[in-house]
């Protein structure tokens, strides 16, 4: 077995280790298929070997679609052609894919079928693609994956790259602003794999329901299970998540908070019928062989992890960024300190410096795609990143988020307040679906889109009545004085964030 240095070499080396087990396992048609680490390698290297027979210099390739063996094996796929994988945001608007495509250079797409209509857009939009490839069916006008794969059936690729090296390039959410291209060398990629050496999954199920295209997935999903023999199981639609609980059986998931909460909410519902247990509506929901949830990609309320345990289920908070490859921290199970987002993973240091988390880690991104402002705005010249979040740390390596620097707000009397701060405290309230807390004529306001399922006579009133709760036990400048309700969700990124410049669409 090489020595693990780049994402090719995490390829092969599942093969060796793990061969003829399960990687990726999938329902389609109400059957499973089946995927091995052995026959993940092949189609990778068929895949590998047809782009370096028609790029003969490095080359960035974008891919735009939703979880899958074809998807998967193009990514690496890329990597195993020696050259830069370029994951898009499937659910993002044809306009910012083709505004990512060519800030990114991208030379060559892969995409399914939902996107087959963007291309004559994408044509004129960015001339410099040479190649669209249909992941899943043959399309006129188009190449398809499996005529590569079947073309080159086989045969394996040449050359080879250095952990330095550039491996991938992925857009920020773009919550506040244009989308960032980070880049991400082979090593960041690699130590953020790695960087909890304890683990031990190997024959574990993990079923993946977040975007492909986030790198808390990429990492911890796909790479994560690559290294430690794991099956990973599509869910094929977000909506699809306790159906699809059923029918793999995974030992774990991970999901981000408001899956969690959404999740939560329906089981403790669901515990109010007669004659029904706590333990029979987890056994029912998640399966009986199932061991714990990691949450990660925003703020994880410790009251839904007291919720879980009700139910017999562990759920760990994590803490990263994209710029961070991403992890931070790693969740613990039955962690001592549930109110932290994790404990420092090995390698990564970390710093308060007026109240902003800073880490320097093998991790680090390299910097953003032909913007050197932002890169210097972001990393220090001795290799510190500014993550923009507020937070503190103990002296047994926990880390304690309490906002985004870019949302504070500073009153005419000069208090700070962390919007997320007041937020987190409805977090579990059940009549509230989403909120958000912001500043409007110096006076805090909450932006309110209540539960459409929740069962009221004065859904509005009970919120009220909670404001003025809340309200009771914080600080003088940290009590919504206004309210403002709406009547549908907030414009979310892929990963289900709010995106906090768009509350009011």
């Amino acid at each position: 077995m090489t020595e693990l240095r780049t994402l090719v070499d995490l390829v092969y080396n599942s093969d060796e280790q793990y061969n003829g087990e399960t990687f990726i396992r999938e329902y389609i048609d109400k059957k499973f298929r089946d995927t091995s680490f052995h026959e993940f390698r092949g189609l990778c290297d068929s895949i590998a070997v047809w782009i370096q027979a028609h790029f003969t210099e490095k080359t960035h390739i974008a891919l735009v679609g939703v979880t899958s063996r074809e998807y998967l094996a193009a990514w690496f796929g890329v990597q195993c052609s020696c050259n830069v994988s370029v994951p898009l945001d499937t659910n993002n608007n044809p306009e910012n894919i083709a505004d990512e495509l060519a800030r990114s250079d991208s030379k060559m797409v892969f995409l399914d079928e939902k996107h087959v209509k963007d291309i004559p857009l994408f044509k004129e939009r960015c001339p410099q693609i040479e190649y669209y490839v249909h992941l899943h069916k043959p399309t006129e006008g188009m190449l398809y994956l499996g005529d590569m794969i079947s073309e080159n059936e086989g045969k394996t690729p040449t050359g080879s790259v250095t952990e330095d090296e550039l491996a991938a390039i992925l857009f920020t959410s773009g919550t506040t602003g244009v989308s960032k291209g980070v880049m991400l060398a082979h090593a960041n990629l690699i130590d953020n794999t790695t960087c909890t050496p304890e683990d031990d999954y190997h024959g574990m199920k993990l079923m993946t329901v977040l975007p492909i295209h986030h790198v808390f997935c990429f990492t911890i999903d796909i790479l994560h299970s690559l290294w430690n023999g794991v099956t990973v199981c599509v869910n094929d639609n977000l909506f699809h998540i306790q159906k699809n609980l059923k029918v793999f059986e995974p030992d774990y998931c991970t999901f981000v908070p408001m899956i969690a909460s959404t999740i939560l909410g329906r089981m403790q519902l669901a515990a109010k019928k007669p004659l029904i247990t706590k333990k029979l509506v987890a056994h029912e929901v998640f399966g009986k062989k199932f061991k714990g949830i990691f949450a990660g990609g925003a703020y994880l309320n410790p009251e839904i992890i007291t919720g879980f345990k009700e139910f017999g289920i562990d759920i760990s908070q994590g803490y990263g960024m994209t710029e961070c490859s991403p992890r931070i921290c790693t969740g613990i199970m039955n962690s001592p300190h549930p109110d932290s987002v994790g404990k420092i993973v090995r390698g990564c240091e970390v710093k308060i410096v007026d109240g902003e988390i800073w880490v320097r880690s093998p991790s680090v991104m390299k910097g953003y795609y032909k913007n050197p402002e932002e890169t210097a705005n972001t990393l220090t010249e001795d290799g510190w990143l500014k993550t923009g979040d507020l937070g503190h740390k103990d002296d047994d390596g926990y880390l304690y988020i309490t906002g985004r620097k870019k949302n504070l707000i500073i009153l005419s009397n000069g208090e700070n307040v962390s919007p997320e701060e007041i937020e987190n405290k409805f977090a579990t309230f059940r009549p509230i679906k989403e909120m958000v807390v912001y500043e409007d004529g110096q006076l805090i306001t909450a932006m309110i889109y209540p539960d459409p399922d929740y069962k009221s006579k004065d859904i509005q009133t009970e919120i009220r009545k909670k404001v003025e709760e809340v309200n009771d036990t914080v600080r003088s400048e940290m009590r919504i004085v206004n309210i403002v309700f709406r009547d549908h969700e907030f414009v979310k990124t892929a990963s289900r964030k709010i995106i906090r410049a768009r509350i009011n669409e």
